[in-house]
């Protein structure tokens, strides 16, 4: 047999082989016995938000590959749950309401031969929405309206802000995805005149709430000139560095490589600066922004810091008299996951620029001392990207 015969030899004994092997994987090991599995024998169950944990009993069948759970949600979606042959319990999630519920057990085995259904009812947990809902709240904001609730259980929820255009016609003004534990939203940039708007909440399961309603009239508020913002240095201030210098803060870039101010390492906290805004004003809120790209709740990105205030020029040796608190502030991190580790709502909410507002009822300010207090990791630094004041228009 010359070289060429071996090679075609070998070749259709590895192509049988090959042949061979793709039809065993494609079939179940072992003999299939024709017999479906027996049934599952239902324990207890345990109410969860949204749902319940049903704890079984699975038949002795030494076959048996998964147990499959099958209910419908109020969406009129079919749902099903396979739980390994291992396991022993199974978790039903998506219902939005306390009416009881039936689920159908079916065992399964490596043949696919399916046993018998098992009927069982069950009512679940109030479910994330439903709390949720019961808590919105609905208020006055400067340009707009501040909306507030508590989500209990950190569900995945969707906030839809809605109100009227020019037709009357409803329409979303702002949409937020999170599972934070405190939900607090805002819209801004209507007029000081009276308007509707209404809140209601959705779920990945399609259950929707009622939309709360409410009538409110937005307060006048105009966003400060950038370019009438100075650096004051004050005798007892912390050092800029790096070159990082502290009117990056209102040069209008809210992320980019080396544009934030950058304080030089300190030994510890409390350190801070001072700036003059150019113009005496009722301060309505501020818009931040941390340091990035990469630097999300990191280095010093700072999680608590104070606002202090006042309107007449302050001593040059940095003395605290006369200055007001304004605003005791912390950085939110909606996942709450520790530092270096970040969810796309962590980077989302960072990059949008986080909101703080003043009481209205403080005096009118002109210089601003920022007050550094922790922070996300230890860092003994502080860089800001950007903020953008906002104040009551006279």
């Amino acid at each position: 047999m010359n070289m060429k015969n071996i090679i075609l030899s070998f070749l259709c004994v590895a192509g049988v082989l090959a042949s061979c092997s793709e039809e065993n994987i494609r079939h179940s090991y072992g003999e299939d016995d024709g017999m479906a599995p027996g049934k599952v024998e239902v324990i207890s169950n345990e109410k969860i938000p949204g749902g319940v944990i049903i704890h079984y009993k699975s038949p002795n069948d030494a076959d048996l590959m998964y147990v499959k759970a099958c209910y419908k949600l109020a969406s009129g979606k079919d749902v099903e749950v396979r739980v390994s042959s291992y396991d022993n319990k199974v978790t039903l999630e998506g219902f939005n309401d306390e009416e009881e519920k039936n689920v159908y057990f079916y065992c399964v085995d490596r043949h696919e031969n399916v046993g018998e259904p098992v009927e069982y009812s069950f009512v679940p947990g109030v479910s994330p929405l439903k709390k949720a809902y019961e808590t919105i709240n609905i208020g006055v904001a400067f340009g707009g309206a501040n909306i507030t609730l508590e989500n209990e259980d950190k569900g995945n929820l969707v906030v839809e802000v809605l109100s009227l255009d020019s037709l009357g016609q409803w329409y979303p003004v702002k949409t937020e995805y999170t599972s934070s534990s405190t939900i607090k939203c805002s819209v801004r940039g209507f007029d000081s005149k009276e308007r509707l708007f209404g809140v209601c909440l959705h779920d990945r399961w399609d259950n929707f709430s009622d939309t709360v309603f409410q009538t409110l009239t937005p307060m006048e508020e105009y966003e400060l000139d950038k370019s009438k913002f100075k650096e004051m240095k004050l005798d007892n201030d912390v050092e800029i560095g790096w070159g990082l210098v502290i009117k990056n803060m209102w040069d209008g870039r809210t992320a980019g490589e080396n544009t934030c101010m950058h304080t030089i390492d300190f030994n510890s906290f409390p350190q801070w600066f001072t700036f003059d805004l150019g113009v005496t004003t009722k301060l309505s809120r501020y818009l931040y922004w941390q340091r990035q790209p990469g630097y999300w709740y990191l280095g010093g990105n700072i999680k608590r810091w104070e606002i202090w205030g006042r309107a007449d020029a302050p001593s040059q040796d940095g003395s605290w008299d006369g200055w007001i608190l304004l605003s005791e502030c912390e950085c939110k991190k909606p996942s709450g996951l520790p530092p270096g580790q970040n969810t796309q709502e962590d980077i989302d909410y960072a990059t949008n620029g986080e909101e703080f507002e003043f009481d209205p009822n403080l005096p009118a300010v002109r210089y601003i001392r920022f007050k550094g207090l922790e922070s996300f990791d230890n860092s003994t630094r502080i860089h800001i990207e950007e903020v953008t004041f906002f104040g009551q228009k006279k």
